[in-house]
């Protein structure tokens, strides 16, 4: 062991003279941007050093450094000097980095005259003190909006996502921190709000939907509640294939804009027809219609809704009828109510009341053909409706 301590100590103070060279390099050097950039070249074997890794005073002098050299860019910038911006908004990341590695190291347990560690009576638990967290917590508040600044760089100029979801983090977490906290009377919550919803867009741009959602609920717990959230927030649920956590969102967002947004009933509505929730969805499209009458598009749906819980069409007449009622250009209704008399009309064995269905499917289905050159559906069911009709000009217009 001996022999083990021995060795081990030149290696310490090595790691210790260079940490001494970097601070005497900062005070003697003409501080340009490339000499913070070689001080903290020089500085980076010690953050790496199994004997000076878990030192706070190596990872605070690098943290200082990147804060200087980032604030060089920024004077720079000041007075009209070309810089590359992305290196600016980097050497900050790194620099908060660097920050938190010496707040984790800046605990030490304080110790009496013959080297004891002191107690706090109250706690039962080792007394601590700390060197550098006061300046610290300093340097990184004193830097809190070019968070925000350097995402928008990263965002706009570079396109690099991931950084620009990190500055934004830094941005909207630090006035939930303790150390931070006057922050919160600074920054009001619809501005945290907008950058949580600027982050969960640039991570859904980085294809990373878990972090985006995160992000997208952090905006809405902090009132940002606009409906580009939700939208942004359902795609990302869609790709994460999150059925139970889609339905949480469309119920919220139709809360507040279903009345002028059918998609949200739609995406309900096909959840309870996937998972066979005819009694939920029953609930979800009656209460849509209560609050939207004169909406086509849910009547339609909810006729829908009971021939899949039926197996049968027959009692999705009246709300097929009253949605082409309510909107006559709407063309899934037309195709849903034309159906529902063809499929009438193939249970007749009496050709009268055969024909007499067929007529009334024909109007329906014509206009849904029109439309739709290529509804299958449409185009089959005329086909078999102009062959009882003897039409033979209309059956060979309509092609293979």
């Amino acid at each position: 062991m001996l022999v083990i301590c021995v060795l081990a100590l030149p290696t310490v103070q090595a790691q210790r003279r260079l940490l001494v060279e970097v601070k005497q390099d900062l005070n003697a050097l003409t501080l340009t941007v490339d000499s913070y950039q070689n001080a903290l070249n020089k500085l980076k074997p010690a953050l790496t050093n199994d004997e000076t890794k878990e030192d706070a005073e190596t990872w605070y002098v690098a943290g200082k450094i990147a804060y200087s050299k980032y604030d060089k860019y920024r004077a720079m910038q000041t007075i009209g000097k070309s810089i590359d911006e992305k290196a600016m908004g980097s050497i900050i990341l790194e620099g908060y980095d660097y920050m938190q590695n010496a707040l984790k190291f800046d605990s030490v347990p304080e110790k009496d005259k013959n080297g004891t560690i002191k107690i706090n009576k109250n706690t039962g638990l080792p007394k601590v003190k700390t060197k550098y967290s006061k300046d610290i917590h300093k340097i990184v508040l004193s830097h809190y909006n070019d968070y925000k600044l350097v995402g928008r760089i990263f965002y706009a100029s570079s396109q690099d996502f991931s950084k620009a979801y990190k500055a934004w983090d830094i941005y909207t977490s630090m006035p939930d921190k303790a150390n931070y906290s006057n922050l919160r009377q600074q920054v009001a919550d619809s501005i945290i709000g907008e950058y949580r919803f600027y982050q969960g867009i640039v991570a859904k741009m980085d294809e990373n939907y878990n972090d985006a959602l995160n992000s997208f609920f952090k905006a809405l717990e902090k009132g940002y509640n606009k409906k580009d959230v939700f939208d942004y927030a359902i795609n990302c649920a869609e790709h994460e294939k999150n059925d139970s956590l889609l339905v949480e969102i469309v119920r919220q967002a139709y809360s507040l804009y279903g009345k002028s947004d059918s998609q949200y009933i739609r995406i309900l509505f096909n959840y309870s027809i996937k998972y066979k929730k005819y009694d939920i969805a029953i609930k979800i499209i009656d209460q849509a219609i209560a609050d939207n009458p004169k909406n086509a598009e849910y009547y339609d749906l909810k006729g829908v809704l009971l021939e899949n819980k039926n197996g049968t069409i027959d009692e999705s007449f009246e709300y097929f009828k009253k949605a082409v009622e309510l909107d006559p250009d709407f063309i899934r209704a037309n195709f849903d109510l034309g159906r529902f008399y063809y499929n009438m009309a193939l249970r007749e064995s009496e050709t009268s009341k055969l024909k007499e269905l067929l007529a009334k499917a024909l109007p329906y289905l014509e206009k849904v053909y029109a439309a739709e050159p290529n509804n299958r559906g449409a185009k089959d069911a005329l086909r078999i409706i102009y062959y009882n009709f003897n039409d033979a000009a209309k059956m060979e217009a309509l092609g293979d």
